[in-house]
């Protein structure tokens, strides 16, 4: 009986911990703009604590030993123009976040950041300057100091950071100029350099917005958020093109829509995407061939479906509605079309499991 009771409190805690998750998003008076919550087995959102980091903590991505690096978006920071990087810290036994320090990015409204692979940089894709920072990290995973910052002029809104560690390339996603940029980083330096070939077309107009990457790291999925579909990419190619292009909303829709956030599922085998405006989470099945499905579509459970994060179990998703100021879990499948539950946050712009 004890053995019994000791296996059930393990598998609880592990389950517990593969649930939790950060939300982050736009600064409102008086109101924490960073949570930890949990999302439970039944699909309930249960909120565990919160911290105000001002200066609108959009999107985040998490380091090591519990450190989490959350992008200001905004254009003067520190007193100094540009952006800012905050870093917290996740204490797993008291369950609090607890900002460990800040730090001026150097590009205006940052709204991306991610680590790099060799985990001694970090990448911030800087939407209002139209610029891609670095900035070096010391021993403790602290950001110390701004290396490289190219700016790509003012037309450009870079908005997203991917690696491939199969072709040791950095994709940032230009909505603005309607390309994906191709660089290398010299992690000695902490510079960016253009790859052999410095960057690839999309269609004109069409706004690429975020990537997803296969296992393969053969196949670049890009959601684009002026036109509203779903491009893949053959990134094995010298002259890299779309093989595929899609659109992400119902045939005969005519209202006014603009794409967000893209995952893969963990097996591979479904794409997903959020639609602001049609309030839509998308799924494309993905082909042996790496193109896409029709799709089929669910409510989001709010408005304006910003990012969203697909559980561990695969069974919900959670979306960061900006406009209904909410988070929402939502069934992991169109055919279960509803909303679980949803947790009052002001202006959510990224949730994320922990890893």
């Amino acid at each position: 009986m004890f053995v019994a009771v000791v296996l059930t409190a393990f598998f609880s805690s592990c389950n517990m911990g593969e649930n939790m998750f950060i939300a982050s998003g736009y600064s409102g008076d008086g109101t924490s703009d960073v949570l930890l919550c949990r999302l439970n087995s039944n699909g309930s959102i249960e909120k565990i604590s919160g911290i105000t980091v001002g200066a609108d903590p959009s999107y985040f991505t998490f380091g090591k030993e519990g450190l989490i690096y959350l992008v200001n978006e905004v254009d003067t920071f520190d007193m100094q123009a540009g952006g800012g990087i905050t870093t917290l810290r996740y204490d797993k036994r008291t369950k609090n976040l607890e900002k460990i320090s800040s730090i001026n990015q150097g590009g205006g409204g940052p709204c991306h950041i991610e680590v790099s692979v060799d985990g001694k940089y970090l990448i911030t894709a800087n939407y209002g300057s139209g610029s891609v920072s670095v900035i070096k990290l010391n021993s403790e995973g602290i950001p110390e100091k701004v290396t490289d910052v190219i700016f790509y002029g003012e037309k450009s809104h870079p908005h997203m950071t991917i690696h491939n560690p199969r072709l040791h390339t950095y994709y940032i996603s230009d909505l603005g100029l309607d390309r994906v940029h191709q660089l290398k980083l010299d992690t000695t330096l902490g510079l960016l350099m253009n790859a052999d070939i410095a960057y690839f077309n999309s269609e004109p107009g069409s706004g690429p917005r975020h990537m997803a990457i296969d296992r393969s790291s053969a196949n670049l999925y890009i959601i684009n958020e002026l036109n509203s579909t779903a491009s893949v990419y053959n990134i094995l190619s010298d002259t890299v093109a779309a093989k595929q292009t899609v659109s992400t909303l119902p045939e005969g829709y005519t209202e006014k829509s603009f794409c967000a956030d893209i995952h893969l599922s963990r097996n591979g085998k479904k794409i997903y995407g959020s639609n602001r405006g049609h309030n839509s989470i998308v799924t494309f099945m993905v082909g042996a061939d790496g193109k896409l499905s029709e799709p089929s579509h669910q409510n989001c459970g709010g408005n304006w479906p910003r990012n969203f994060a697909v559980s561990p179990s695969g069974k919900f998703f959670l979306v960061a509605n900006q406009r209904s100021n909410e988070i929402s879990a939502i069934p992991g499948s169109a055919e279960r079309d509803g909303v679980t539950s949803s947790l009052p946050f002001n202006a959510p712009a990224c949730v994320r499991f922990f890893r």
